[in-house]
C-alpha cells in the first residue's frame, strides 16, 4: 500500500474516531438532560405565580439583585396533607431566608422567627404573627410580607412539609445531632405526633449527646419549642438538622444522593423554573454554609391579647439594617426605605415596643452550629 494510501486511510480513521466521540458526548449529555428532566418532573411546579406580579421592595439594590440569590424556604405544619402552593394549607412554622453569594457560593441562613410581629403584604396594613402569612395567602403573601417589612426582593421559594424533612434524612442515613438532656422529653412527644401524622416509624431517643437521629426523630427535634427560649431555640435547631443535612449529603456518594432526590422531591413545592433550578444544582459541591442567624436579632416578647403573645422587633428599623448587613455583607448601597421606616414607627405605636432595652430582650449572634445548652 502507497504512503499516499496509507495517510489517507489514517485521516479516514482519525475522523471517524473523532465522530464517535462527539456522538457518544452528545448520547451522555442526552441521559444527563433526561436523567435530570427526570427528576425534576417529581416535583410540585408551582407555575401559578406571576413573579413579576411580586411585590419586592423599593429598596432593593443592584447588588442584591445580581450579587446574591435570595430564596425563601418554608417548612409547613401541613399536618392533613394538601396542595402546599395554596392557602389555607398550613402555617409556616418555619421561615428561612437564604442568600447565596453567586461569586463565592457562601450561603447565609437567617430564620424569621414564627411569631414575629409584621405587617401582611395586604392594604389593610394589619400586624400579625408571620406564621399567619402563609395560611392567610399561600407562598405569594408569604413573600411579599418579608419583601414588604425587611426590604427584600424575594420571588422564590421553596416549601416542605414534615414528611419530607424525614424522608430526606432517613435517605441520607440520619443526621449527628448534640442532643441535650433537657430536650429529651419535649423531643419524644413531638416523635409521637410525628409518627401518627406521617406514618413512618421511629424508637424514642433516650440518651443525651452527639448521636445520630433518624428523619423521625431529628424532625421531632427540629419542632421543639417548649424547651429553653422557645421558638429562639428552635430556629437555632432547625438549622442545626439543615447545617447537618448538607454535610451528609456532601460525603454521601451518588447513590445514596439518588435515593434521597427520589424520596423527596415528590414532597417538594417550588416555583423556581428547570433552568434556576439546574443552574443552581451545578454549583452544589461548591456551595458552603456559612453563619445563620435568627430574626429579630434585638426583641421583646409581650403578650398582645387576642394576637397573643408575639416577637416585636426592637425596633424593626435597626433590626432590617443588621439583617441585610448579615445577608448582604457587600452591598454598601443599602438604604432602609420609608415603608420599613413606616412599618417601624406603626409597631411601636402598637405595642410600646421601640428600641429601648427590656429584661427579656434577647440577641442572637451568628453560628455556625448548634448553641442551645
Amino acid at each position: 500500500m502507497s504512503k499516499a494510501r496509507k495517510k489517507k486511510k489514517g485521516k479516514k480513521l482519525g475522523l471517524i474516531l473523532l465522530i464517535e466521540v462527539i456522538v457518544l458526548l452528545v448520547l451522555v449529555a442526552c441521559f444527563a438532560w433526561y436523567y435530570v428532566n427526570s427528576k425534576l418532573d417529581m416535583v410540585v411546579e408551582d407555575d401559578s405565580i406571576n413573579k413579576e406580579e411580586i411585590d419586592v421592595s423599593d429598596a432593593a439594590t443592584d447588588a442584591m439583585e445580581e450579587d446574591y440569590t435570595t430564596i425563601a424556604l418554608f417548612g409547613l405544619d401541613a399536618r392533613e396533607g394538601g396542595d402546599m402552593t395554596n392557602s389555607g394549607v398550613a402555617h409556616s412554622d418555619a421561615v428561612i431566608i437564604a442568600s447565596i453569594d453567586n461569586k463565592t457560593k457562601e450561603v447565609r441562613l437567617a430564620s424569621v422567627y414564627r411569631d414575629c410581629f409584621l405587617e401582611l403584604s395586604n392594604n389593610s396594613n394589619s400586624t400579625e404573627k408571620v406564621t399567619h402569612a402563609y395560611i392567610y395567602g399561600g407562598p405569594t403573601c408569604s413573600m411579599e410580607t418579608l419583601n414588604k417589612n425587611l426590604d427584600l426582593n424575594i420571588k422564590d421559594y421553596v416549601a416542605v412539609d414534615f414528611k419530607a424533612l424525614t424522608k430526606a434524612i432517613d435517605a441520607l442515613g440520619g443526621v449527628t445531632i448534640d442532643v441535650k438532656s433537657k430536650e429529651i422529653n419535649n423531643l419524644n412527644h413531638n416523635l409521637e405526633e410525628q409518627v401518627r401524622v406521617t406514618g413512618i416509624a421511629s424508637e424514642g431517643v433516650w440518651s443525651a449527646g452527639e448521636q445520630t437521629l433518624n428523619g423521625t426523630q431529628a424532625t421531632a427535634y427540629a419542632r421543639i419549642r417548649k424547651v429553653g427560649n422557645g421558638d429562639f431555640e428552635r430556629t437555632q435547631r432547625q438549622r442545626a438538622v439543615i447545617t447537618a443535612m448538607v454535610k451528609k449529603a456532601k460525603d454521601s456518594d451518588l447513590s445514596t444522593l439518588n435515593n434521597a432526590i427520589d424520596e423527596v422531591l415528590p414532597l417538594v413545592a417550588t416555583n423556581l423554573s428547570r433552568k434556576q433550578i439546574l443552574s443552581l444544582a451545578k454549583d452544589l459541591a461548591g456551595y458552603e454554609l456559612t453563619e445563620n442567624i435568627g430574626f429579630p436579632l434585638s426583641n421583646t416578647t409581650p403578650n398582645l391579647g387576642s394576637k397573643g403573645s408575639v416577637v416585636v422587633p426592637a425596633n424593626l428599623l435597626s433590626n432590617v439594617k443588621n439583617l441585610h448587613e448579615f445577608l448582604y455583607p457587600t452591598d454598601n448601597e443599602y438604604k432602609p426605605s420609608s415603608e420599613v421606616e413606616r412599618i417601624s414607627n406603626a409597631i411601636t405605636n402598637e405595642t410600646g415596643v421601640g428600641d429601648q432595652f427590656t429584661d427579656d430582650k434577647k440577641t442572637e449572634e451568628p453560628t455556625q452550629t448548634n448553641q442551645g445548652k
